[in-house]
C-alpha cells in the first residue's frame, strides 16, 4: 500500500539539532534569488523529491503533460523508500540543502515542516481566490498554519464500510446501506456483529469475528469515534493534551473501542484484520479505498457501505493524504508554484485521478464522479461514496507540530485500551506526557 496511512514513528526519533542551529532566515544569496535559471527563454530545472514507484502511479504523465504546456520548466524526480523518505527529508531540509524544489508532505507534518522553517508559504504564489473552495475543507485545514497555506493537497482519503455479504446472509442480517441517509449507527455496528461472532467448529472460541478496524489503535482511524462525539483531541493552538485527549467525550469513545473487545467482544485481539477479513473470519472492516482490489483478488464477496457515527451525533470520517510544498531554501519557487498549481488546480489533478485512483482532494474532479454514470454500480461506487465523504463528513487530524509525538502517545493509550486498561486510567496516563513533548514547539 503506497499511501501514508498509519504515520512511522521514525520521524520522532530523528534529532532536530541541524534544524535548531540556523535561523528560518539564513539563506545563502544563491539560493534566495528567484531569478537564478528563470530568465525569460531558458530552461528551468525544478527537483521535487517523492516516494519511490510515484513514477509508475501517474506523476510522469502529469509531468509530462505540465511541461508541454510549460517548455522552459522541467520536473525531476528523486524517489526514496517511505521507509527512508522522512529521515532523508530530515537531513536535508534540516542542513538548509537546496537540492528540493518541491516536497511531498504527509499532512499531519506540515505545521512539523513550517515551524522547523522547511516550507515556504504558499500565499505569494497561489491566491486564495484561486484556490478558495476549490479544495475540501479538510484538505485546507491540514494544508494550513498559523494562517497560512503552507501545502496544497495532491489528494485525500476516506474510509468506508466493507461488510461480507456471504455471511450476513448466513446469519439473515439485513447489511448496511450506502444511502448518507440511512447510515449506520455505531449502536447497529455492535448489534450485528454480535450475531456474526460466532464459534464454527464447537471448540468453545469464536473463530469468526462481527467487526474491526484495519488501523487498529491508529489515530488515523481511531479518531472517528472522538469527532463523531464533537471532542477535540488538541487545543487551539495544537500545544496542550490535557482536558482534551482525555475530556469526558475522549473516555467515551475510548470506552466503546475497549467494550469492542472486551465486553461484546466482537473484534479479535489481532492487528491483521485486513487478513481476517479476506479469509472470510471478519464480517466488517473499516478500510480505505484501496481494499477492494485487495477483496476482490481473494475472492470475497463483499459490499461497500458509508462509515459509521453515534446515535444523536455527527458523521465523521477520517482523512488526509499527501501535500506538495515549496522548500523554502529554493531558488526557483515560482516555477515550484506552477508545477503545484497545475497538480492541484489545473489539468493535472485530473490526470493524476485518473492514473493514481487516489481519491481526489479537488472539488471540481470530485463533482466530475458525482456526475459520471460509471460510479453508478459496484463496486466503482466506492468513489460516490468516497467523493461524498470527502465534501461532507471529513474530518482532519489534529493541527500541531508535535503531531508524531502525539500520535504515538494515542497509539500507545489505544493499545492499552485494547489490552484491558480502563480508558480513563490509559488516556489520563499520557496526557502529561503529551503535554511535556508538546510544549517544545511553543
Amino acid at each position: 500500500m503506497k499511501k501514508s496511512l498509519p504515520l512511522l514513528l521514525l520521524l520522532a526519533l530523528i534529532t532536530t539539532i541541524l534544524a535548531g542551529c540556523q535561523s528560518k532566515n539564513d539563506v545563502s544569496p544563491d539560493t534566495a534569488s528567484e531569478t537564478t535559471g528563470q530568465n525569460a527563454g531558458k530552461e528551468t530545472e525544478i527537483t521535487m523529491v517523492t516516494l519511490s514507484d510515484y513514477d509508475k502511479y501517474g506523476l510522469n504523465d502529469v509531468i509530462s503533460s505540465f511541461e508541454k504546456a510549460n517548455p522552459t520548466i522541467k520536473v525531476k524526480l528523486e524517489m526514496y523508500p517511505f521507509n527512508n523518505y522522512f529521515e532523508t527529508l530530515e537531513v536535508k531540509l534540516g542542513s538548509r540543502s537546496t537540492d528540493y524544489d518541491l516536497i511531498m508532505v504527509d499532512g499531519p507534518l506540515i505545521s512539523n515542516y513550517t515551524v522547523k522553517g522547511y516550507l515556504a508559504p504558499l500565499d505569494s504564489y497561489l491566491k486564495p481566490e484561486q484556490w478558495n473552495s476549490k479544495w475540501v475543507d479538510s484538505s485546507v485545514k491540514a494544508g494550513t498554519y498559523n494562517g497560512k497555506l503552507m501545502a496544497a493537497p495532491m489528494d485525500t482519503s476516506t474510509q468506508v464500510l466493507y461488510y461480507n455479504k456471504d455471511l450476513f446472509e448466513q446469519k439473515g442480517i439485513t447489511p448496511p446501506s450506502s444511502d448518507p441517509d440511512q447510515r449506520w449507527t455505531w449502536e447497529q455496528v455492535v448489534d450485528a456483529a454480535a450475531k456474526l461472532t460466532y464459534d464454527t467448529n464447537g471448540d468453545g472460541q469464536n473463530d469468526v469475528f462481527g467487526f474491526g478496524f484495519e488501523q487498529v489503535s491508529r489515530a488515523y482511524q481511531i479518531l472517528s469515534l472522538s469527532d463523531s462525539l464533537g471532542a477535540k483531541p488538541l487545543s487551539d493552538d495544537g500545544l496542550v493534551a490535557t482536558g482534551y485527549t482525555n475530556s469526558d467525550k475522549f473516555v467515551q469513545a475510548g470506552k466503546f473501542y475497549y467494550d469492542l473487545f472486551h465486553t461484546s467482544k466482537v473484534s479479535p485481539k489481532t492487528d491483521q484484520t485486513q487478513e481476517y477479513f479476506k479469509t472470510g473470519k471478519l464480517a466488517m472492516l473499516i478500510g480505505g479505498t484501496w481494499d477492494p482490489k485487495i477483496f476482490a483478488e481473494a475472492k470475497v464477496n463483499f459490499g461497500i457501505a458509508l462509515h459509521p457515527y453515534f446515535a444523536g451525533q455527527k458523521a465523521a470520517t477520517p482523512t488526509g493524504s499527501w501535500h506538495l510544498g515549496i522548500s523554502e531554501t529554493s531558488g526557483k519557487k515560482e516555477a515550484a508554484a506552477k508545477f503545484i498549481e497545475y497538480l492541484t488546480l489545473g489539468e493535472g489533478a485530473k490526470i493524476w485521478f485518473e492514473k493514481d485512483g487516489s481519491l481526489p482532494a479537488n472539488v471540481d474532479v470530485l463533482n466530475a464522479i458525482d456526475q459520471d454514470p460509471k460510479y453508478d454500480q459496484f463496486p466503482n461506487n466506492l468513489y460516490r461514496i468516497a467523493s461524498y465523504e470527502a465534501k461532507n463528513t471529513a474530518v482532519s487530524r489534529p493541527v500541531t507540530p508535535g503531531y508524531l509525538d502525539w500520535e504515538s502517545l494515542y497509539f500507545k493509550a489505544f493499545e492499552d485500551i485494547r489490552n484491558g486498561i480502563e480508558p480513563k486510567q490509559a488516556l489520563d496516563g499520557i496526557v502529561t506526557q503529551m503535554d511535556r513533548q508538546l510544549k517544545k514547539y511553543e
